[in-house]
């Protein structure tokens, strides 16, 4: 008998834990990453698994486009946030686009 209202009591603490934790955390936090690099490896890449799904008429092409903008997604994702860092950041991977040295 003592035993069993042991067993209650510790249930019920277990319990009122359990629910202040799960009032207590935020569930909107979002996913976090080890490192900064691979949290741009990973938006970089769902970037890329995103594209099918959405780009009509995927090609060649398009693809090749897709995979300038996702390398420069990467790039700017690995930017110090400084001022400095983001004047001086240039998007290489796409700029052929604008010189028309695309092929």
């Amino acid at each position: 008998m003592k035993n069993k209202k042991t067993i209650l009591i510790m249930g019920v603490i277990v319990l009122l834990i359990g629910f202040v934790y799960f009032l207590t955390n935020d569930t909107n936090e979002g996913k976090t990453y080890a490192s900064k690099e691979n949290l741009c490896i990973q938006f970089a890449q769902s970037y890329l698994r995103t594209i099918p799904k959405h780009e009509p008429n995927l090609n060649d092409e398009k693809w090749q486009m897709a995979v300038d903008v996702e390398t420069d997604l990467y790039n700017m994702c690995l930017l110090e946030l400084n001022k400095e860092a983001l004047k001086n950041y240039e998007p290489s991977a796409i700029q052929k686009y604008k010189d028309g040295q695309q092929n």
